[in-house]
């Protein structure tokens, strides 16, 4: 093993840091060989059989190309959840951990029934919802077909019923109230001037529909997705968004104009703005 702990560092170093390049060698051992952490410490001279070593050079050498290592291992973990990922759909993120983990804290008491999940992705939204409530309805809605073909696998994955559907945000025309007890969205909210500082295994990879807005009109989905939930909430009802940290207040002062009240910005484990809350009151 001590062959291929080399190969991993050697051909990553400078390309990675340390600490990322050790999370990818545990990553790897875990789904090639079920190696826990300390096993790799303890076994570093166990002969590893040629096929394994093979199969740990090829992916190193797609890591060498910043291949993100979710994508070429096929999957991910999500709040003690696997999902796959792959080419077409977002890795899920820690901060969208936090906004699943928010609105499950929140509604201990009263439980949810009905939940929309617009932009769902890879679905893991909208999965560990239906897993974190008992007799509770959710549907999750995409513009790509490519992103849904991994949410039903992973609600298949995970046995979880959910209903997905193709859905444009910013063409569609809401129905009317539903009696959703809660919209919640994850929606692209990358500025396009960020992109440059990004790494290249986001850029070069993950697909841009689901991370990028104009710097013109950075709100473009949160517009979009408050004008629908509130018409398709019912009265007490609440949305909930992942935002990029740079728009908390813009996203207050939106919501604010539409006629939201209880509005509440929640930061993350970083200390950035991240989720916001906001309820449908009818006086």
């Amino acid at each position: 093993m001590q062959y291929s702990l080399d190969l991993i560092r050697t051909t990553l170093r400078g390309l990675y840091p340390p600490g990322e390049i050790t999370s990818f060698t545990r990553m790897i051992l875990e789904e090639l060989c079920g190696f826990t952490t300390v096993d790799i410490i303890l076994h570093k001279d166990t002969i590893l059989r040629d096929e394994i070593h093979k199969k740990i050079a090829s992916i190193v050498e797609r890591l060498s190309h910043y291949e993100p290592i979710q994508y070429i291992l096929g999957s991910t973990l999500f709040c003690g959840r696997r999902f796959a990922v792959g080419k077409g759909v977002l890795i899920p993120r820690p901060e969208t951990e936090e906004l699943v983990d928010c609105i499950i804290r929140q509604h201990q008491d009263a439980k949810p029934t009905y939940i929309a999940d617009y932009c769902t992705g890879s679905g893991c939204i909208a999965i560990t919802l239906a897993k974190s409530f008992e007799n509770v309805k959710v549907e999750g809605w995409d513009i790509s077909e490519e992103a849904l073909a991994f949410a039903r696998r992973n609600a298949r994955d995970n046995d979880a019923a959910v209903e997905w559907g193709i859905r444009d945000v910013l063409a569609y025309k809401p129905r009317g109230e539903c009696g959703y007890d809660i919209v919640v969205s994850n929606p692209p909210y990358v500025l396009e001037s960020e992109k440059a500082g990004m790494e290249r295994n986001v850029v070069d990879y993950e697909p841009p529909c689901a991370l990028f807005v104009p710097d013109d009109n950075p709100l473009l989905f949160y517009d979009a997705i408050a004008q629908i939930a509130w018409s398709e909430l019912r009265p007490g009802g609440r949305l909930y968004f992942e935002i990029n940290s740079r728009m908390g207040d813009a996203c207050r002062t939106m919501l604010q104009n539409k006629g939201w009240k209880e509005i509440v910005i929640y930061k993350d484990f970083s200390g950035l703005d991240r989720i916001v809350r906001a309820e449908k009151v009818i006086c």
